[in-house]
């Protein structure tokens, strides 16, 4: 993600959540400005961003590894290392945390002026004192068969550079001149490990996590599956790493079916107040059961699904989520998955024509 991108990100306001409507002023609304309310309400829930203990604790963790390697001896640092399957939230969860420390570490909250910083380069082999945006937090997602080349390229083009400046810039120097304190590798599945690569992709990945660590900077690793990754066969990356996994929620064991009840109270709470016909405890008591196998327990099918259930809950008048209104949003979801990969499929085809890349966590 380039660095203006991330700053106009953090620092646009989300839209706000409609006013909550009493069951009597709902009632009343006319079938024109009940489907208004509904595309508020659609549009603020795609704004918005359903957290969880879950997510809590991995942001808590990487608070704590950033403040450590901040403070430790000049040396190398420890990094933390994300993964688990595809589609779990790992990368919403690592954009949400971006996002939120660069907002706390830069002094313009205009979404179109990144903050600014002086700092001091030699240039010509005498020092001047140059302004550069300030990049706390620099994320990289990486491309399919990611090669090292491709890596520089992405790392300068995070800095809102030209990708052809890999050539004369420095990782280092660009982490140091921007003032970046957190880097992201998400997607780190993708990087290229073939026998021919593998080993030069490896070492430079290490030889940017010595690097940036002797400078205090904290580095994160993410991506689907990186147990069966050569990464987690290296000592040097598994010496320093603190692994979080993120896992799908399941429901096989007490502790499992309480914290997934606890994601969908916490769920539910947002809704509510938007669908006043709603008795407490819907979702977490009544539902928890149906909504497991619809959404795999992933957090973004569960949002995605409440999401439809909600805006068609409110344009048909009900105002409460049934269960027909998840099992319609589960199989609209099905067919239209369906429908694309069959569009997609056809002879003639763009998709048809060029193999699928893999996809991110």
């Amino acid at each position: 993600m380039r660095a203006s991108r991330l700053h106009a990100a953090a620092c646009t306001a989300p839209a706000p959540a409609p006013e909550p409507l009493t069951l009597t002023q709902a009632r009343a609304l006319s079938e024109t400005s009940r489907h208004g309310y509904a595309r508020r309400v659609r549009q603020w829930l795609n704004g918005h961003y359903f957290d969880s203990d879950r997510d809590r604790a991995v942001r808590a963790r990487i608070d704590h590894l950033m403040l450590d390697n901040t403070e430790a001896l000049v040396g190398t640092r420890d990094i933390a290392l994300i993964t688990g399957p595809n589609v779990v939230g790992k990368s919403t969860c690592l954009v949400q945390y971006a996002l939120g420390v660069h907002r706390n570490s830069v002094d313009s909250r205009d979404p179109a002026q990144q903050a600014i910083r002086t700092v001091s380069l030699q240039i010509r082999g005498r020092p001047e004192q140059v302004q550069t945006p300030h990049v706390p937090v620099a994320v990289l997602s990486l491309e399919a068969a990611t090669t090292v080349a491709k890596f520089d390229e992405l790392v300068v083009e995070s800095f809102d550079y030209d990708k052809g400046a890999s050539k004369q810039a420095r990782y280092l120097d660009l982490l140091l001149r921007h003032g970046t304190r957190l880097l992201i590798v998400d997607d780190l599945h993708l990087l290229t490990v073939t026998e021919s690569r593998g080993r030069q992709a490896l070492d430079h990945l290490k030889a940017i996590m010595t690097a940036a660590g002797e400078y205090g900077i904290t580095m994160v690793l993410a991506g689907a599956d990186l147990y069966a990754h050569p990464v987690t066969d290296d000592p040097q990356v598994t010496g320093r790493a603190h692994e979080l996994v993120m896992a799908p929620y399941r429901g096989d064991t007490n502790e499992q079916r309480h914290a997934w009840q606890t994601f969908l109270r916490e769920t539910e709470s947002t809704i509510t107040p938007h669908l006043p016909a709603m008795a407490s405890g819907v979702l977490h008591e009544q539902f928890p059961g149906l909504l497991l196998p619809l959404t795999q327990g992933r957090t973004g099918a569960v949002a995605s699904l409440l999401r439809q259930a909600t805006v068609h809950a409110i344009r048909d008048g009900s105002w409460t989520i049934t269960e027909k209104h998840l099992q319609d949003g589960h199989r609209a979801k099905l067919l239209t998955d369906a429908t694309a990969t069959s569009t997609s499929r056809r002879p003639g085809s763009a998709a048809a024509r060029t193999p699928a890349k893999a996809s991110g966590a």
